[in-house]
């Protein structure tokens, strides 16, 4: 009770406010940060689509990057990049990514993957589809 009558001495209305406001704001943008899970995860090579994946069914995959083969690996709703021919395996280091508008890349090799998400209760009837 004292601590409360103390913060009210040391600050005035316009202070009040401006916690108020701060706090809203702060509760806003951990809200808006809140990412829903993807559903689907399209790779790109060299800024054009070569593959999209649903993150619902675990699989192996490998698509040719500018170095060679780049494997992808999709397993529980995550997706990452497994293994390819790159001096610093820097795309390996970002680990699994799941949420939509995540994305994970090998510069040298010309890949990239973004997870997508679509509004809750719309489905996919296929693994997988090659462009």
């Amino acid at each position: 009770m004292k601590l409360w009558r103390l913060a009210l001495r040391a600050t005035n209305t316009t202070d009040r406010w401006v916690i108020l406001i701060s706090a809203l704001a702060i509760a806003a943008l951990m809200v808006a940060m809140m990412r829903m899970p993807g559903n689907r995860a399209t790779v790109y090579r060299d800024n054009q689509p070569i593959l999209t994946v649903a993150m619902d069914r675990d699989l192996t995959t490998e698509v040719t990057g500018r170095l060679g083969p780049v494997r992808i690996q999709v397993e529980g709703g995550r997706i990452r990049l497994l293994e390819y021919d790159s001096p610093r395996m820097i795309g390996t280091r970002t680990g699994w990514i799941r949420d939509a508008g995540g994305t994970t890349a090998c510069v040298p090799c010309g890949i990239l993957i973004r997870v997508e998400g679509e509004p809750e209760g719309t489905t996919r009837e296929f693994d997988a589809v090659a462009h």
